[in-house]
């Protein structure tokens, strides 16, 4: 039997082993040779592809997912398989109406990765790790100086404000609670007396009432109409002034140039964002530029043993596509 095509982009030609054993199972044709491949194979290649995997946000095949003539194009594309939980970045109903099943590899180890990845912000913040490391690298750097100025505080006893008390939230409370920090959180639904009981955890009825109290608000929402720009200037203006904000969820759930404003005037101490709006940043954007902002490359699910299994999930849910079997992890 003929091996299957499917199209993804070179970024995965920089994972061997990824690629290698995706290559065992389809014949890959690369989003940038496909499109700028001007001789009569390229029609027989874009009737021949099957499914597509998506690798990262940030590449050519990202955009031409949403584009309706492209999808058209793909006469025989049978799946979107990507490595995330989260499908903000996808236009469904396109996908949809063209009979194409759209597949992520779920969260069976993001969980615990996001939620330590989180925490670790968090923490490093507080603890001002970050601009230790780069007052060091100052000539004129002198110990005693800087620790008076740049002590940071202790995570004990101090209230971490969690929006978004899913599997992810609810690890970083027990973590929290580990750290015997004061835990409140946000949700559109109110946690069993259980679960709050066994992290010590109050339930705020509102995003208001979370903002005034707490010293470090985690933002673990996932990205919708409602979500969008949730933390916006007014926002920003109640919490308190040596407060910090961590984003592990969606850049576009802050209005970032609030943000940079908030920062700027001291309204709140600090942020730490694995999540900005575009992705990645360009080199000369203010928020890398500031001592008091920690910025990661969206790497709060990406551990080693995390990154191959997921990638594995896809590449099955693309076999079964395919086959015409079940897909694990379809998103409807």
């Amino acid at each position: 039997m003929e091996i299957p095509y499917i199209l993804s982009s070179k970024q995965l030609l920089t994972i061997k082993k990824v690629y290698d054993d995706f290559q065992k199972h389809f014949q890959i044709v690369f989003i940038e040779d496909l499109i700028a491949d001007t001789s009569p194979r390229q029609k027989q290649l874009y009737q021949a592809i099957q499914g597509i995997q998506l690798v990262t946000y940030n590449n050519i095949l990202y955009t031409k997912i949403k584009d309706e003539n492209f999808i058209s194009s793909l006469p025989n594309l049978k799946i979107l398989s990507y490595c995330g939980i989260g499908c903000d970045h996808l236009d469904l109903p396109l996908l949809h109406r063209h009979g194409i099943v759209v597949a992520n590899s779920g969260a069976h180890d993001i969980v615990n990765t996001c939620a330590e990845l989180g925490f670790g912000l968090m923490l490093t913040l507080a603890r001002n790790i970050h601009t230790g490391m780069r007052a060091y690298l100052n000539e004129d750097f002198d110990c005693c100086t800087y620790l008076v100025v740049n002590s940071g505080s202790l995570l004990m006893e101090s209230t971490l404000g969690i929006v978004g008390m899913g599997r992810i939230g609810y690890q970083i409370a027990e973590r929290a609670a580990a750290f015997k920090m004061k835990i409140v959180y946000h949700n559109r639904t109110q946690r069993s007396k259980e679960d709050e009981e066994r992290v010590n955890a109050r339930y705020c009825q509102t995003l208001d009432e979370l903002l005034r109290m707490s010293d470090h608000v985690m933002l673990i929402a996932p990205l919708s109409e409602t979500t969008k720009n949730m933390i916006g200037a007014r926002e920003l203006k109640l919490m308190k002034p040596n407060a910090a904000i961590i984003n592990i969820s969606r850049g576009a759930v802050i209005d970032q140039e609030a943000l940079i404003e908030a920062l700027n005037n001291h309204t709140i101490q600090g942020a730490a964002l694995d999540v900005t709006t575009p992705e990645p940043l360009p080199p000369d954007h203010p928020l890398l530029k500031m001592s008091n902002v920690i910025v990661t490359p969206h790497a709060a699910g990406a551990t080693v043993k995390t990154f191959y299994s997921n990638f594995q999930i896809c590449l099955e849910s693309m076999k079964a596509a395919i086959e015409g079997r079940p897909v694990p992890n379809e998103i409807k």
